[in-house]
């Protein structure tokens, strides 16, 4: 594996002891567009892959595990890892809307799903970095990396709607092995999280119905080539509809976070119910009948 520059060693070591600064509002220019130096860039290129290929239940696309580290650096200097091991299909896009986006097998695609992959693909659910940034930071990211990867514009904007729209959000996030007020990384397993945690308010909704929503806002994408915060828009609004449209048979209850291993803000200690304090056994008798022998 080749050794991380310099200049990202001490990225990672300020990210680790710096106080957390409040984020920057989010606009258009917030989005990597191409490869710019240190940032902006991957680390240990070009994606490398071990051979073995696994297949996954219910899962159309084979598997195979990363052979070394790739690591991402975003617009806002965020370090992104895909550690060793990792398993990606090289893709990222639910396997509903293929048919609408087509299958990305082009190699610009495969460093930006393994990035992606390692932050919630199916399979990596147990490894260092799942869930541990929040779901949209973690699709934003996503397109990142593939206008840095060499996707063109409107390629990735599409591929980003299909994951924005269809892909894993959850409601909590694991403590961030990369970020730590004591210098060092924590890492909490999520095994148990992966059925309970993920969205699934859409699950209800007809998959040819999706499939025409998606359709229809990626021919807004190649008519006027909108913003990523404009597609967010579009996708919400999608998304509300088919609700109105399409309601849930019932409301989705996730997991205890404490259960799972997540980050929570826990609740108030219950308070104590009083107990009756047992009357003093005196040997007399109360006359009343007594079921139980003493």
């Amino acid at each position: 594996m080749k050794p991380i520059a310099p200049a990202l060693s001490v990225m990672v070591l300020l990210s680790a002891c710096a106080p957390q600064q409040p984020s920057a509002p989010v606009t258009e220019a917030t989005f990597c567009t191409g490869a710019i130096g240190a940032i902006c860039a991957f680390v240990n290129a070009p994606l490398q892959l071990a051979a073995d290929i696994i297949r996954l239940p219910k899962r159309p696309y084979p598997f195979q595990p990363l052979a070394q580290e790739l690591t991402f650096v975003d617009k806002g200097e965020r370090v992104w890892i895909a550690p060793k091991g990792i398993l990606t299909d090289g893709a990222s896009i639910p396997p509903a809307f293929v048919s609408v986006v087509g299958r990305p097998t082009d190699p610009r695609f495969a460093k930006a799903a393994a990035i992606h992959d390692s932050y919630c693909g199916i399979g990596n659910e147990g490894t260092t970095y799942f869930h541990t940034r929040p779901w949209k930071d973690t699709h934003r990211m996503f397109y990142e990396a593939l206008r840095v990867g060499g996707a063109p514009e409107k390629t990735a904007k599409t591929m980003f709607a299909a994951v924005y729209m269809g892909g894993p959000r959850w409601n909590y996030t694991r403590r961030d092995p990369i970020v730590s007020t004591q210098g060092r990384g924590e890492v909490v397993s999520s095994q148990s999280a992966v059925d309970t945690i993920e969205r699934s308010d859409l699950d209800h909704v007809p998959v040819s119905v999706l499939r025409d929503r998606l359709a229809a806002i990626v021919e807004e994408i190649n008519a006027r080539n909108p913003g990523i915060l404009e597609i967010e828009v579009m996708v919400d609004d999608a998304e509300a509809d088919l609700l109105q449209q399409f309601p849930p048979a019932q409301t989705f209850e996730p997991a205890d976070p404490e259960q799972i291993g997540y980050d929570f803000e826990p609740d108030e200690e219950p308070e104590e119910e009083p107990t009756e304090e047992e009357p003093e056994d005196t040997g007399e008798d109360d006359g009343d009948l007594d079921f139980f022998p003493r």
